[in-house]
């Protein structure tokens, strides 16, 4: 049974791994849920938060997120294999007091797609592959809501839900960015996104020649629009001796809206001046 319906606002973003705390790989999921926050669901991405393979640090972690920063759902990354360093699991059951057991549904996906490699493990190999099916489970006394999605066929892990609000993704980031269309489909009927639109401007002028205009424009953007509506960032490309100023509008209605901004760094902004394209940006931002 669905909850009562709760307007989703913001998020929230917990990235699992040692491997990500000792600089062994570069994370990029939380580049790519934060673009996911802005462009897809168009809500503000409140905190991203990265802990280490411990039961009360994920534990902690996802507490500070629920309840000091209050979002409205929160994305977990990684900690779902089947080595005994995978422990998301087991320690989001514990956080929420739920069951924690196998599940025989994950189980035939698995044998299912998987029989062939399956039958080549001996009984402790697939006891550890079945770690990656052994999941919370809501039990018969608890009224926290756990469900399942799948995000197609071909696929035997589920995005485990919990109380529409917590979903546990794996780490690989090729599987953690196939789930995020699924995740925009669950949530669809309950967002209460923002209208963020965002523009950019290019310069090669340097910030500290920029910060004085920049700091007055935003707060002749306050006053027009009030604080918080239309934000003022800047951000140098180093490589490509060029700085980008980004101009965030948070519920304003058209693009249009913060074309007066615009015009006013045009006017004002010196160094071949000119306002670029999020792909244009994107570009710079991978030089």
């Amino acid at each position: 049974m669905k909850l009562s319906y709760q307007p989703v606002k913001s998020a929230g973003c917990l990235i699992i791994g040692d491997e990500i705390l000792n600089g062994k790989i570069m994370d990029s999921n939380s580049y790519n849920f934060a673009r996911f926050c802005f462009n897809d669901l168009s809500i503000p991405l409140k905190r991203t938060t990265v802990c280490g393979d411990d039961a009360q640090d994920i534990k902690t972690s996802m507490h500070n997120l629920l309840t000091q920063d209050n979002v409205d759902f929160l994305v977990t990354s990684g900690g779902l294999g089947s080595t005994h360093d995978d422990i998301t699991y087991e320690a989001i059951s514990d956080y929420f007091k739920l069951e924690y057991r196998l599940d025989q549904e994950v189980v035939e996906r698995m044998q299912s797609l998987r029989k062939e490699y399956l039958a080549k493990l001996d009984k402790e190999q697939l006891d550890a592959f079945y770690r990656m099916a052994t999941l919370p489970t809501t039990s018969t006394d608890s009224r926290t809501q756990v469900e399942k999605i799948y995000i197609d066929d071909k696929m035997w892990f589920p995005i485990v839900v919990i109380d529409e609000k917590v979903f546990i993704l794996p780490g690989v980031p090729q599987l953690f960015v196939q789930c995020l269309p699924t995740i925009q489909s669950y949530l669809d009927s309950r967002l209460d996104s923002a209208k963020l639109i965002r523009r950019y401007v290019v310069t090669k002028t340097g910030e500290s020649h920029l910060a004085p205009y920049l700091g007055n424009l935003q707060t002749e953007c306050n006053k027009k629009c009030g604080d918080g509506v239309v934000k003022l960032g800047s951000y140098p490309h180093l490589d490509s001796h060029l700085n980008t100023i980004s101009i965030i509008g948070n519920g304003v209605e058209l693009k249009s809206d913060l074309d007066w901004v615009v015009e006013d760094l045009l006017k004002h902004v010196s160094g071949q001046c000119r306002e670029i394209t999020q792909d244009e940006e994107d570009k710079l931002s991978k030089i």
